[in-house]
């Protein structure tokens, strides 16, 4: 931990390192400039001082030097005693401001050159004093002609000869005060020389630290930028520099986690998006892909196997068992592949296969071992378990070049063979499919049914023993726009398979309920059938929606008649009969429809809480010339009187198969012979002709 944060503080040093320099050398060009201008400033003022204080004393010394003299030339002009006595106070209060004068220049700190004339000047000042009282005697005892003679020869010449020096002194201090300027003047240019020096040194070395620290750490992250751009175009192997114990080789260093980690995480996200979690095997995206790397011009074949009864199992023994098996299953493909052959899984129980090169016979060998391979025992998890298989094969380019239709036709060869319990079946290019304009019925179907575009026709059933409408049955139809009425064969098989019938029925059963509650009003005893589908059947909704609706209406129970197919109790026999054991116990009645056209009808009789059988229209056809035919229905209405069943004889079309009908016992009859499917309205009327006849 303490390298790491040495080596993430290390920028930071030379950052602060680099701003304490420059810091360092502002100050120093501020504070030399400063001092220098601050000694320049106490140097001039000194020198105007002393100079001016000089120049001042030597302006006293010759100005009190030429007072005295004028002093004394009136002293000589003036006769008498008593006047000369106050002008010899003032000669005397000039001579002493004079020598005042000269004894400063003495006292002051001067140059050799200028103490030797300051030294000259006082001597000079000596002697002028001495002559100066010698003249001044000469006026008291001998006048005033002997004092102006020794005034002008001697006296006079001194005090010129002093004030000639003083002028003098006076000149010599005024070039030396200029000299000492000029130096000071060169000192300041000196001192401007040194800040600008300064200045550029310092700029200079901020530029130097500037650089070095952006080339540390630019360099480094353009390095970091290069990899972080060539991560981002997918490149994980590409090297990424170690970098130095800094921020920098912390970012290397999360450069590098991030590029594994990223590497790691698309790797996993491919995994998800070509491979089958459970089984390890490819997926349906990875297949497809395979499938259409496929050179043009080759051959082979595409398998698509099923596996039979796999719900019932994964229902019966849970979840876990069934992924087990699953498992099992794609570990047995695998061995059952040969070297040309990839395998995958593409939902739930079915895994599709690719054989390349491979013919039909070769093919057929192929889908035999695979088989042969699924056939033998499994255990999973203590289960033994028992499977089969459906296969369906579909022969490229021959029967399909496009990976949907190669699926497609596979999957509809898959579903033949489960039909046919025939282990394996090839696409014969010929398989049913829902044409396109089918198609397009589903994607309409939800919005029809929020326009109002379907609607209820109602088939009759008449009760042969009274003569009269006793029940009919609710078809649903669907008014087009564009297609006109388009019958239920046209888009219901389609609403089962997309799970819409699960809208559908709850409106027909609303619709259905509330006619027969007007019927009921309006003294019409007519009981109301309607279809159920094995969704319907199965949905948990179902008898609390029937409760509901019939609460709703007032419409007692036994006037609703839902008829179910033994398909519909094949997938979930057991919510099956649970959901139809508490439909009878609200009192409605149950029919089995198509009665006769299954595998189990009589154990579902048995079993069953049904009140009624609609015997299928492929018996009914003929049933008065074809013996085998009146055989079947015979017993059939047999069975029901003894169980105690209402019959009805669906499909029926002729008066001949009518009369056959009423003479051997048949309760209800439907069909063409007594009635089309119609409108309500029309319904409506052809009951009141039944019941008028």
């Amino acid at each position: 931990m303490s390298s790491q944060l040495l080596a993430i503080g290390s920028i930071r040093a030379r950052l602060v390192l680099g701003f304490a320099v420059l810091l360092g050398l502002l100050f120093a060009v501020a504070a030399v400039p400063l001092q220098r201008l601050e000694d320049l400033t106490a140097r001039t003022r000194d020198i105007v001082d002393r100079q001016a204080q000089l120049a001042i004393l030597s302006q006293r010394a010759n100005q009190h030097s030429q007072a005295a003299a004028i002093g004394l030339l009136n002293l000589m002009q003036t006769a008498e005693r008593e006047a000369r006595v106050p002008l010899y106070a003032a000669m005397d209060a000039e001579l002493a401001a004079a020598d005042s004068a000269v004894a400063g220049l003495e006292m002051a700190m001067l140059t050799p050159a200028l103490r030797a004339d300051v030294e000259r000047l006082t001597d000079l000042r000596r002697r002028y004093g001495e002559l100066f009282q010698t003249t001044v005697e000469l006026i008291e005892i001998e006048g005033s002609a002997p004092a102006r003679r020794h005034f002008e020869d001697r006296t006079q010449k001194v005090l010129n000869t002093l004030l000639f020096e003083t002028q003098a002194l006076e000149a010599r201090l005024q070039q030396a005060m200029q000299a000492e300027l000029e130096e000071l003047r060169q000192a300041a240019t000196n001192a401007r020389r040194l800040v600008i020096i300064l200045a550029l040194g310092a700029l200079a070395a901020g530029a130097v630290m500037a650089w070095a620290i952006a080339r540390s750490i630019v360099g480094p992250v353009r390095e970091a930028v290069a990899v972080a751009e060539r991560i981002a175009g997918g490149d994980y192997q590409a090297a990424i520099p170690a970098g130095r114990r800094d921020e920098i080789g912390a970012l290397m260093g999360s450069l590098a986690t991030m590029r594994d980690s990223i590497a790691s995480r698309e790797e996993r996200i491919s995994r998800l998006a070509y491979v089958d979690l459970l089984t390890g095997l490819p997926n349906r995206t990875r297949f497809l892909e395979i499938l259409g790397l496929l050179p043009a011009g080759s051959r082979g074949a595409v398998f698509m196997l099923g596996i039979d009864r796999f719900a019932p199992i994964n229902n019966a023994l849970g979840h876990a068992i069934g992924d087990s098996l699953l498992c099992e299953i794609a570990a047995r493909l695998c061995q059952a592949q040969g070297g040309n052959c990839v395998l995958a899984r593409l939902w739930g129980d079915e895994f599709v296969m690719l054989l390349e090169d491979a013919d039909q016979p070769a093919a057929a060998r192929h889908a035999e071992r695979v088989l042969a391979a699924l056939r033998a025992p499994m255990i999973v998890e203590g289960q033994r378990l028992d499977i089969d298989a459906s296969i369906g094969i579909a022969l490229y380019p021959r029967q399909g070049e496009s990976n949907t239709a190669l699926l497609r036709r596979a999957d509809l060869a898959m579903a033949s063979a489960k039909r046919r319990h025939a282990g394996s079946a090839f696409s014969t290019g010929n398989e049913s499919e829902p044409p396109h304009e089918e198609l397009s019925l589903i994607g309409e179907m939800r919005e029809a049914l929020a326009r109002g575009e379907f609607l209820l026709h109602y088939q009759p059933k008449l009760h042969l023993a009274q003569g009269r409408i006793a029940s009919a049955e609710a078809l649903v139809r669907w008014r087009h726009p564009d297609k006109g009425m388009i019958a239920p064969g046209g888009f219901i098989p389609f609403a089962e398979q997309t799970g819409f019938i699960r809208e559908i029925t709850p409106w027909v059963l609303a619709r259905a309920i509330a006619d027969a509650a007007r019927w009921r009003r309006d003294g019409i005893a007519v009981v109301v059938s309607a279809n159920l589908s094995a969704l319907d059947l199965l949905n948990r909704d179902l008898v609390d929606l029937v409760r509901r609706l019939l609460d709703e209406s007032a419409l007692p129970a036994d006037r609703l008649c839902l008829e179910i197919t033994e398909s519909a109790l094949m997938d979930e026999p057991e919510l099956a009969l649970q959901h139809l054991d508490e439909l009878a116990a609200l009192g409605v009645k149950l029919s089995i429809d198509d009665y006769g056209s299954g595998q189990a009808s009589l154990a579902y009789v048995k079993t069953l809480p049904v009140h009624e059988l609609k015997i299928d229209r492929a018996f009914v056809d003929g049933v008065d010339t074809d013996s085998k035919n009146a055989a079947i229905v015979r017993s059939t209405i047999l069975l029901c009187r003894e169980l105690g069943l209402t019959v009805v004889a669906e499909g029926a079309e002729t008066p001949a198969e009518l009369a056959w009908l009423r003479t051997n016992g048949c309760d209800l009859v439907q069909g063409y012979v007594v009635a089309r499917p119609m409108p309500l309205e029309d319904f409506l009327a052809r009951i009141r002709d039944y019941s008028a006849a």
